[in-house]
């Protein structure tokens, strides 16, 4: 992991602080030596940005210098500087048109820092993918390799990161898709596949939102756009789901194929696509366990040892998909004696929509976020999309466990992402749009905020949809709007 020193050249000073997977720092003194040169640099607003675009130390930096550039652009000068978190996320680029996806040699770099010595079996599933054995025993042994990529003994801290839901809420087991049947897993992701392909060919065509709030007694049964009201759960909803699939008890197993009965060759291969989406998501959902210990047990520790040496100047976190979980769990690793956040932006967040509840939908107990805003001075923003088909569609089909049943639509989808519809479950959290957010006086000045980006954050070829459009002049005068920057 590289030191933590200001990389020269522009107007704004940045700085970069690394962590491995298990969140240790490269050396002791990386925090030292952060808070020397921001307070060589008269620094009095610091933000520190987190996003999982870490493929490599050249893309890292490429969307490093290219957040940095924006938030010069949206006025941030003289006395806010910029950390940058380096840690082991990544992202898998889509297959380009006409192209069947496969695992790169950057891919597999990147695949080794994210399951760091799983050299051996990272090899043998790129082999599979590769090949594509044309008979179903091949998806087995790729389901086998997946498991054993993402099963961590039972003393390991990783354990503690695998939901947002509180640990009294339900056991931390990994998701379904590790524990189905992997043939009928990588067919339910292919089918995923071929409707987030038409989804991504409808932007234009979808519905407004609705936001429900919880109306007592006089509440009514059915909503002006003809959907049922969810009266219990307040916060903002899309029109309708990405996909019916989402309201089927068993989404991504929507056949059994008879014992013995043969496939053909094409069945096999779009089989074999759902079986690179099934890793695609099998990393994201390790990056973001990965994101929430290296956040509490790693960064955390780091601002609090800026806060305490540095007790002028104010901290801003800002985090995209599972980055945004990463400086989510910072801030929950806290003490809230006197909050040490001044402002909290979490873009496109790659978190449950309830994390931050204090009750949860036919569970009891609340998210494992539940009272962070009592450790943020300022608002917790939190933009959303329904362009984002990361988070609307595969992060609930990725993130069901055993026995959900269908719990991903409707009042009870526990699996949705707080980047796809919002914050849900609190009330009094305001909902507004990206235009209403940026005028003078709009934000809150604490408690939680969701804003609809979607008029921004809307392109974005399949799988993802416009999960990674979010380098856009407005977002950055959200975060300046947010933290009150000069």
């Amino acid at each position: 992991m590289p030191e933590a020193g200001e990389k020269a050249g522009r107007k704004l000073p940045m700085w970069i602080v690394g962590f491995d997977a298990d969140a240790a720092a490269p050396d002791e003194e990386q925090a030292d030596r952060l808070v020397r040169a921001v307070r060589a640099a008269e620094v009095r607003h610091l933000i520190v940005l987190a996003h999982a675009a870490h493929n490599d130390e050249e893309t890292a930096d490429r969307v490093h210098d290219r957040w940095r550039a924006l938030l010069e652009e949206a006025g941030c000068g003289e006395g806010v500087g910029l950390v940058a978190v380096r840690w082991p996320g990544m992202c898998f680029a889509p297959a380009e048109e006409g192209h069947r996806p496969r695992v790169t040699d950057a891919d597999l770099a990147a695949l080794r820092r994210v399951f760091p010595g799983g050299d051996k079996v990272l090899t043998g599933l790129r082999d599979l993918l590769d090949a594509r054995p044309q008979k179903n025993g091949a998806l087995d042994d790729l389901g086998i390799g997946l498991r054993r990529l993402s099963e961590q003994p039972l003393d390991d801290p990783l354990h503690a990161y695998g939901t947002d839901l509180g640990a009294d809420v339900l056991p931390q087991t990994d998701p379904a898709m590790l524990i189905d049947s992997p043939a009928q897993v990588c067919e339910g992701f292919a089918e995923a596949l071929e409707w987030a392909q038409e989804e991504t060919a409808r932007v234009e065509e979808r519905e407004p939102e609705r936001f429900e709030e919880p109306d007592g007694s006089e509440a009514h049964d059915v909503s002006e756009h003809g959907t049922l009201t969810e009266t219990d759960t307040p916060g903002p909803r899309p029109p309708d789901d990405p996909t019916e699939c989402l309201e089927r008890p068993e989404s991504l197993a929507p056949s059994e194929r008879p014992l013995r009965a043969a496939e053909s060759g094409p069945e096999l291969a779009r089989k074999w696509d759902g079986a690179h989406q099934l890793l695609c998501q099998v990393t994201s959902y390790a990056v973001r366990r990965h994101a929430g210990l290296i956040g509490e047990r790693g960064l955390a520790p780091l601002l609090r040892h800026l806060r305490a040496e540095l007790p002028d100047t104010r901290l801003h976190l800002v985090g995209h998909g599972p980055g945004a979980r990463l400086v989510a769990y910072a801030a929950r690793g806290l003490d809230t004696d006197e909050p040490p956040i001044a402002s909290l932006c979490l873009f496109q967040a790659a978190v449950s929509h309830f994390a931050f509840a204090d009750h949860l939908p036919q569970l009891s107990g609340g998210g494992a976020l539940a009272g962070l805003d009592g450790r943020v001075a300022g608002p917790v923003v939190c933009t959303y999309s329904h362009h984002d088909l990361e988070l609307g569609l595969f992060f609930p089909l990725a993130c069901r466990r055993i026995g959900d049943g269908a719990l991903l639509s409707g009042a009870g989808r526990m699996w949705g992402a707080l980047g796809y519809d919002g914050v849900q479950g609190i009330d009094g959290s305001p909902t507004l749009t990206l235009a209403d957010a940026l005028t003078e006086g709009a934000l809150p000045d604490t408690g939680y905020v969701s804003v609809d980006a979607s008029e921004v954050v809307r392109e974005g070829g399949p799988p993802q949809g416009a999960h990674h459009d979010v380098h856009h002049p407005h977002l950055a005068h959200l975060i300046r709007t947010a933290g009150r920057l000069p």
